[in-house]
């Protein structure tokens, strides 16, 4: 079975993700990294997710997010990050939920929000004229959403680091053994 992080830009995910493979001796995957190199593979030009999104858009996008995720279904034992906006895609959810432990990394809004738009560059997705209400909207869209899944959900805003990895192993560790007493 494999974990998967998920939450909303700048939560933490790949930082986390990566801390808790070594810790449980795991491979980690970050979809980012894979839509990189699946573009790379379609176009012969490395380039970042942020100028992915740019130069095909959020539909384009959100496709190579798809075939990317599309691709993990027989992967297992391993810690995966995926990007924020790849939840709000049921078959997405779906398809990560079949061998995985899910959880939510639920970081504050402001504080989140300050940590987004202090970076030199502002994430692709909000609106440059008005990122403070483009990031409200967004995070309440996404985090309303991600609620509503049926997976673990973590407060991470005021935690250490080794409390977060600490409490994500708990956590799957749990979720292992019920699965095994379940008889799954």
């Amino acid at each position: 079975m494999n974990i998967v992080l998920f939450g909303i830009k700048g939560c933490g995910k790949s930082t986390f993700g990566k801390k808790i493979a070594q810790k449980m001796k795991r491979a980690f995957i970050d979809t980012d990294d894979l839509i990189e190199e699946l573009y790379q593979l379609h176009r012969g030009q490395k380039v970042s997710c942020r100028d992915i999104f740019q130069e095909v858009g959020p539909v384009g996008f959100r496709a190579l997010e798809y075939e990317v995720i599309q691709s993990l279904q027989d992967v297992q034992n391993s810690v995966i990050a995926v990007g924020g906006g790849a939840m709000v895609l049921m078959e997405n959810v779906e398809a990560l939920s079949k061998n995985s432990h899910m959880v939510y990394l639920v970081f504050e809004k402001e504080p989140l929000k300050k940590r987004v738009l202090s970076q030199t560059e502002l994430p692709v997705f909000l609106d440059p004229n008005d990122p403070d209400s483009s990031f409200d909207r967004m995070y309440d869209e996404r985090d309303d959403f991600y609620r509503k899944l049926s997976t673990s959900q973590l407060d991470i805003t005021t935690m250490k680091e080794q409390d977060v990895v600490n409490t994500v192993c708990k956590m799957f560790d749990e979720a292992v053994r019920k699965k095994e007493s379940n008889g799954k």
